[in-house]
This record gives C-alpha cells, sequence and structure tokens, in this order.
C-alpha cells in the first residue's frame, strides 16, 4: 500500500511545488544561536556619537555601499598611517574579537575608508579601529558602537554541530517573499552565525561565486549581468553580455587563470533556456570580447523519453519544454586548455575550445533510442504521450529478464545531439556517442563487461553512473568530483522513494591514447546518511568542492521535502525543508562540522524548490577605499 501511494504521488505531481508552506522556523539568532538580551538588541542602524575631536577618526558610515547591511566604514586622515586594526567584539563577550588588518599604501589617498566587516546582525556592536606608524607605535585608536539592523524574517535557523577549523562559509541562499523571487548571499562565521549578507539593487544574484577578497553574481540589471564586488559590497566590474547576442547569465561564473570569465548564458531570441557557454575577456567592461561561444545542442543528446520529469522538447511552454539541457556548471580544465561541462539531464562532457568532444561522463543508455522514423525523438515516447499523465513521459526503454532490467528490443537506434551530427570531422569516425562514452572499471581496475552496468540500468558493487549530476570540479589530484543528486537513479521507477539518496563521488578519469573517450574508476564516495534517505537528498542544485586542507565541503541544497509532492510529505510526515553543508575529511568519512538551514515558512514566504546552490569556505576580507 505504501508503494503504490508512492507512486501515485510521483506520477500525479513530481516535480509541481505547492506555494502553501505549513513548517515553521525562526531566524538565525546570534550568539551560540541563543538570541541576544534585550538590551543589546536594536531593530534602528546607527553609530552611537563619538567624541572626535583631534583624531584621525570621523564618524563611522553603516553599510557605505548600499548592498551588505552588516558593514559600516570609518573614515580616516591617512597621513603618518603605516597600518590600520579592525576589531569587532565577540556578541558572546569571551570569544576572540574577530580582527583584520590594513596596510595604508604610499599611494593612499588623504582621506580612506576603513572597512568594517562581520557585525552582528540585532546588536549594538563595540568596534574598536586602531591606526599605527611605520614602527607599530599607536597613532589613535578608537572604539565605536555600532547598531545594526535584525536579519530578515525569512532567513533559516541554524543549527551547527563539528568545529570549523578557520573560514567563514557563504553560502546562496533562495528566498521566496510573494512580492518577488530573491536570492542572497549569506556568510556564517566560524560558530555558524551570520555576520555578513548581501542584499543588492536586482533580486537573484545567482549564481554568487567567492573567489578570494571578490565574490561574482550573475543576473544582475535585466538578468544580462555578471557583477564583480569586493565584501563591502562596491562594484569592481560589470559587464552586460546583451551586446554579445546573450542573456540570463545563469548557474555558473567561472573565472580562469587567465581573468577571462566562463559563463552560463541563454542565447537572445533562440526560445531555448540555459544551452549555451561564452567565455569573455572582461580588460574593457564596457566593451568585452567575446573568445570563445558553445551552443550545447551541438554536444548533448535529448533525454527527455528517459526520465518521468521531462516532457517532450518545444518552445511551447516555456520554463517546462524549453529546456533540455538545463546546463548548470563548467570548470576550466588548465592542463588541457579544456572545459568540462555538466547538464542537469544529460550528463557531464569534456569540450576543446573549439567544441570537440574528448569524452562523455554518463550511463551507455543515454546512446541509445527508438528512432525507426529518425526524427531524433523516442517512438514509443511520442506514441502514448498525455501531458496529464506522467506515467507517459517515458519511452519503453526497459524490461525485465529474469532479476535483471535490461534495454527494450526497439531501442537500437544511435542518439545524435539536439542538433543532429555535427559538422565538426573526427579522424577516423563520424561523431557517435559510443567513440566518447567512458569505460567503467571496478575497483581493481578491470573493465566492468556487464551490459546492465554500462548502460546505468543497474548498479555495481564498485561502481554507479551519477544521475542528474551538479557541480563537477577537479581535485588537486587530477580526479573528478562531483555531487551526484540521484534523481530517477538507475532509470527507477519511481523516481523517488524514501529509500534514495544523494552523494557526492570522485571518479578517475584516464583518456584514451587516440584523446577520445577512456576509462572510469570511482575512488571514492560519500552517501549522505539519513532516516529516511531523502531527509538529507537533493533532488536539484547543489555541489561539492576541496577545502585547502583536503577535505570536501559538501552542499545539498534542496534536503527533504523541499522538492517533494505535498502528497510524498503526507505519506512520510513533514521532513526537513532547507539546507546541510557538512566538512567531510575524505580520508575515513569522518564528519568534521555540520551546518543545517532550516527553511523560514509561512503565507507570506512559501516553500520553494530549493534553497542554497552551492556553498564555499573562504577567509572574508576587503581594503582600505580611497575618498
Amino acid at each position: 500500500m505504501k508503494k503504490s501511494l508512492i507512486v501515485i504521488a510521483l506520477v500525479t505531481i513530481f516535480f509541481f511545488v505547492s506555494c502553501g508552506g505549513s513548517g515553521k522556523s525562526e531566524p538565525a539568532a546570534d550568539g551560540d544561536n541563543e538570541t541576544p538580551d534585550e538590551d543589546e538588541t536594536t531593530d534602528e542602524e546607527g553609530v552611537t556619537d563619538t567624541d572626535l575631536t583631534g583624531s584621525v577618526f570621523s564618524m563611522p558610515k553603516m553599510n557605505p555601499s548600499g548592498n551588505i547591511p552588516l558593514s559600516a566604514a570609518v573614515p580616516m586622515k591617512s597621513a603618518g598611517v603605516a597600518k590600520v586594526t579592525v576589531e569587532v567584539a565577540d556578541i558572546d563577550g569571551k570569544s576572540t574579537p574577530f580582527k583584520r588588518e590594513y596596510t595604508v599604501s604610499e599611494e593612499a589617498a588623504e582621506n580612506v575608508e576603513i572597512p568594517v566587516l562581520g557585525l552582528f546582525p540585532a546588536h549594538k556592536n563595540k568596534v574598536t579601529v586602531a591606526a599605527l606608524d611605520a614602527s607599530g607605535k599607536a597613532i589613535d585608536e578608537k572604539t565605536f558602537e555600532m547598531a545594526a539592523k535584525a536579519l530578515p524574517k525569512d532567513f533559516p535557523a541554524i543549527e551547527m554541530s563539528g568545529k570549523i577549523d578557520s573560514g567563514w562559509t557563504m553560502v546562496n541562499w533562495l528566498r521566496t517573499p510573494r512580492s518577488r523571487t530573491e536570492m542572497n548571499g549569506i556568510a556564517l562565521d566560524e560558530k555558524g552565525r551570520v555576520r555578513w549578507y548581501s542584499d543588492l539593487a536586482f533580486p537573484v544574484c545567482f549564481p554568487i561565486v567567492v573567489k578570494e577578497d571578490t565574490f561574482y553574481c550573475g543576473g544582475g540589471e535585466g538578468e544580462t549581468h555578471v557583477t564583480k564586488y569586493d565584501f563591502m559590497g562596491y562594484v569592481l566590474e560589470d559587464i552586460d553580455v546583451a551586446p554579445l547576442g546573450y542573456k540570463n547569465v545563469h548557474h555558473e561564473v567561472f573565472i580562469k587563470p587567465d581573468g577571462n570569465y566562463l559563463l552560463g548564458v541563454d542565447k537572445a531570441g533562440s526560445g531555448y533556456i540555459e544551452d549555451r557557454v561564452i567565455e569573455i575577456n572582461p580588460g574593457d567592461p564596457a566593451d568585452p570580447q567575446l573568445r570563445g561561444a558553445w551552443n550545447l545542442n551541438d554536444t548533448f543528446p535529448d533525454v527527455a523519453d528517459l526520465f518521468m520529469d521531462m516532457q517532450p522538447t518545444s518552445t511551447e511552454i516555456p520554463g517546462q519544454t524549453n529546456n533540455p539541457i538545463h546546463h548548470n556548471a563548467v570548470f576550466y580544465d588548465e592542463s588541457d586548455d579544456s572545459i568540462i561541462v555538466g547538464s542537469q539531464t544529460a550528463g557531464i562532457v569534456k569540450l576543446t575550445h573549439s567544441g570537440y568532444v574528448k569524452w562523455y561522463l554518463a550511463p551507455h543508455l543515454f546512446g541509445l533510442i527508438d528512432d525507426a522514423d529518425k526524427d531524433g525523438l523516442s517512438d514509443s515516447f511520442m506514441s502514448k504521450y498525455d501531458p496529464a499523465n506522467q506515467t507517459t513521459w517515458v519511452g519503453d526503454y526497459s524490461q525485465k529478464e529474469g532479476d535483471k532490467v535490461v534495454i527494450g528490443e526497439k531501442y537500437v537506434d544511435e542518439r545524435a545531439p539536439i542538433n543532429g551530427i555535427p559538422y565538426k570531422v573526427y579522424s577516423e569516425f563520424e561523431f557517435s556517442f559510443p567513440e566518447f562514452f567512458l569505460t567503467p572499471l571496478d575497483k581493481n581496475g578491470n573493465e566492468i563487461t556487464d551490459l546492465s552496468v554500462k548502460q546505468g540500468l543497474m548498479p555495481h558493487e564498485d561502481f554507479s553512473w551519477p544521475f542528474r549530476a551538479h557541480n563537477p570540479t577537479i581535485l588537486k589530484n587530477g580526479n573528478l568530483m562531483l555531487f551526484d543528486n540521484g534523481l530517477s537513479r538507475n532509470f527507477g521507477f519511481p523516481p523517488i522513494s524514501m529509500y534514495h539518496y544523494s552523494r557526492v563521488v570522485e571518479y578517475k578519469i584516464t583518456p584514451d591514447k587516440d584523446g577520445y573517450g577512456g576509462t572510469i574508476q570511482q575512488m571514492w564516495e560519500y552517501i549522505l546518511e539519513n532516516d529516511p534517505m531523502w531527509y538529507s537528498m537533493s533532488l536539484i542544485v547543489s555541489g561539492a568542492n576541496e577545502l585547502e586542507n583536503g577535505n570536501r565541503l559538501i552542499t545539498s541544497g534542496s534536503i527533504g521535502s523541499s522538492f517533494i509532492p505535498e502528497l510524498f510529505r503526507k505519506q512520510y510526515a513533514d521532513g526537513p525543508v532547507g539546507a546541510l553543508i557538512i566538512e567531510i575529511d575524505p580520508k575515513d568519512n569522518s564528519e568534521k562540522n555540520r551546518i543545517k538551514l532550516d527553511r523560514y515558512i509561512d503565507d507570506d514566504y512559501p516553500v520553494n524548490e530549493f534553497s542554497a546552490f552551492r556553498a564555499y569556505r573562504f577567509e572574508i576580507s576587503a581594503k582600505l577605499k580611497n575618498k
């Protein structure tokens, strides 16, 4: 009975998200997640008057850029000053203050602004600034009382366990006020407390990418901009891709070693979305140069017939049927000047700068279709498709043979990319997906010959293909790591149950000698355990990256019932709604720290498909600003 209810729930409303939230949680509080004393909290923003007669400092300005509410700037006369220190006293009254040092260069203007980062919300912060000369002797020192406003009420409630050795945690947090969808960057300190967040003029900053002492934001005005900010919120670079013929900067902003940008974008006027990657040289942000463009329809196949949540590809229902690739990531491989491109639906490819496929990481079923009429669509899919019945949203690609699932007898035709066989000429062969597929190996390095494993219909004890993955990343050891969401794992039905799971997986890929295809060996995995498993599973979004200490930072950004239909939630009770950020030591898979972010939900802030896109561990800093 339980299984049939799951099927009914998934078939009838899978992937159609309810707008009526039910659970409630409180926004994150300060001081080890305890609410500050009443006389320390404030809804008013400002600086208490201080006697600055004869001081090199002037009255601080709260949020000087207008973009970072938990920031301030202290004006200072720079003459004779070689170094400045800034200390923000901890709210708990006992921990070491948050301290930053800034060097005053000889080229500094007569008046500079000292950045103040890491103010506690809803608190009168004690901030001490000191100016020192070249010998380290104090020239001046002042303590200011800076009152920061409370956080927005729909910010997540935060629970943290374990210990973060160093660094703050930045998370892309999706907010859903009924007036407009918003996405903010939220930074938590080592104790899991909100100490920084973005509040930009445009609502959705997606993605937010941290690189050194700056962050990048896709989207922007008209959704055609990518903007570089310092952590005080000042714009350092702003590029509009519209003059290049593109729009909707989304999912990825990757900064190459040469400073060029790799961006996920849409082609203006095409009718389809999330299917292009471009490289731009931002030398003159007002006139960026296009250095590369990849039409992913020349690379990926349309696999709508393999997954229950995908309808036939067309431009008829924007946002649903016009996104067969759903490009979600780019990573640059410096070793051979190539890019690794992720598709939420159709796997991961490695491409040369000129667009040649090097390898294709996907179950080998992606190379087959029943297409006797050669129109590029599954015959069995189209013959029975009923938009009102999700059980018809798949082709007849599998059947049982004893205990095994095998390819149906009509799935024998070769798939082609969405745009058909490309014009590019490959040495010694015509374009064919099997030429680029990776051959799976077991833990001993021997080829796995079971066709049902190669095709992705069955797992192997040493190897599993990723399903609907995100965030492919090259590790320091040269291997590939990604977040394997697990949606429709092994093409199973139903595509999600209480026992399904997400994981992070590391693969070793060895290219063939001819440069096309190769082998793939699973070297490590971390399964997000829970009871039931789907409480930690993320059907969409999410990622993982390697930290400086060799650990892996994992983001499961749509946990529990974030993306689960209402009937499914009723069957297993309300699960968590929000995100998990976990640091794992890959040597023994021990958990070093865990941050759980619970989504705030009420009638004004309904539940949404996901909460967090990715997370970063970083050291927050800024620079003195000339005035």
